[in-house]
């Protein structure tokens, strides 16, 4: 119940008595002088009490409950609003970052690191990102620079961002001074030859066999071996193959509405009902005041669609997923030719290919020599 002290000047006698005449709850009376007092009545009675004692001046003195508290905040709303403003600006401020730090020995590393971060947008006098953005950056830097970078973290540190990554080192085979010579690992037809030490056995357009010696480690002078070597070099060869490849027909695809609209939340309460079905987040900015996390972020509004592939979209589709496996095989050292589809089957929402496939890739390599003892060498068959 809200009630309201008020002050009650002159007749406090004729007062006390037009309340009860006129059935007004007066408490915690509390006379000044013998003509004047301070009392304590509901708000409500206040306007009828007003008119019953117009032989006396009567007014409000102080509010009491949700009233009092309407007052006080209509009173004194101008120094919470530069109070709350003077918080909400520090933790603004505080959001910019105004450093960058990349840590890593080498320059070359920190200056990668440091185009790609601003090409992603993380660079000084920014707002920060949120950390799922922030490990999406991460993750999209490392698959963007897979030789070079091994892993990598970006921590924010009060209005700065330090940045710690390692170098992907590639190792070197291990120099073997063995006898060795240099084999076909598969059938092939030789496109380029290639070497630095040791003998060698074939010409460009000369067909092998798996296992066929390429360079040998067997140094010889009128057919008689005069030395063993560990052979080095590589060989180049067209090699063929027949690959399965399943694509599918249809495509579920989200389509751009251009209807966006910016949206706010507070520990993770949405201010704003959703206004779209379909609709993915941008532009995340995320500000902390006081243990209360606030979110702003756009809404851009997207329809899902189904795409059914064109003969040149499901060509291409093909053409990708075969480039996708066989750059996995060649692991830098090989490319695909041409490719033909053999076969292809339909079915109820796929369609299968049987695709021949030619490349032209490394096919040699290493097989140690088996040391024969000197009277072995001399025996006949």
């Amino acid at each position: 119940m809200n009630r309201v002290i008020i002050e009650v000047c002159g007749s406090s006698n004729k007062f006390i008595n037009k309340c009860i005449q006129n059935n007004i709850n007066i408490k915690d009376i509390n006379y000044i002088d013998d003509d004047n007092l301070n009392a304590n009545i509901d708000i409500s009675d206040f306007k009828r009490l007003k008119k019953a004692c117009y032989f006396c001046k009567i007014k409000i003195i102080k509010y009491e409950g949700f009233n009092g508290i309407k007052l006080h905040l209509r009173n004194n709303i101008y120094v919470y609003l530069l109070f709350l403003w003077c918080f909400i600006l520090m933790d603004i401020l505080s959001s910019y970052i105004v450093k960058i730090d990349v840590i890593h020995e080498n320059s070359k590393i920190r200056n990668l690191v440091m185009d790609e971060l601003d090409s992603h947008g993380i660079r000084k006098y920014t707002l920060a990102f949120s950390f799922d953005e922030l490990e999406k950056i991460k993750n999209e830097i490392l698959d963007d620079n897979p030789n070079t970078l091994e892993w990598m973290s970006i921590t924010r540190v009060g209005m700065s961002y330090v940045i710690r990554v390692e170098e992907r080192i590639i190792k070197k085979d291990i120099v073997n001074d063995l006898p060795r010579n240099i084999i076909a690992g598969k059938d092939a037809l030789i496109t380029k030859v290639i070497s630095s030490k040791g003998e060698v056995m074939v010409r460009s357009n000369d067909y092998v066999k798996k296992g066929d010696i390429l360079i040998s480690g067997e140094i010889k002078l009128y057919d008689e071996i005069k030395s063993l070597v560990a052979a080095s070099g590589s060989v180049y060869g067209k090699v063929w193959y027949e690959a399965d490849v399943i694509v599918p027909l249809f495509e579920e695809r989200k389509l751009d509405t251009n209807r966006s609209r910016y949206n706010i939340s507070f520990n993770n309460k949405v201010l704003l009902k959703n206004k779209y079905p379909l609709f993915r987040l941008d532009r995340i900015k995320e500000i902390n005041i006081l243990g209360l996390k606030i979110k702003i972020y756009k809404e851009l509004e997207y329809v899902k669609e189904v795409h059914k592939y064109s003969s040149l979209e499901m060509d291409n589709l093909v053409s990708q997923k075969i480039e996708e496996s066989f750059s996995k095989k060649f692991n830098g050292d090989g490319r695909i030719i041409s490719q033909k589809v053999l076969k292809k089957e339909e079915k109820k929402s796929t369609i299968e290919y049987r695709v021949f496939v030619v490349t032209n890739e490394l096919i040699s390599k290493y097989e140690n020599i088996e040391l024969r003892d000197d009277n072995d060498s001399g025996k006949s068959t």
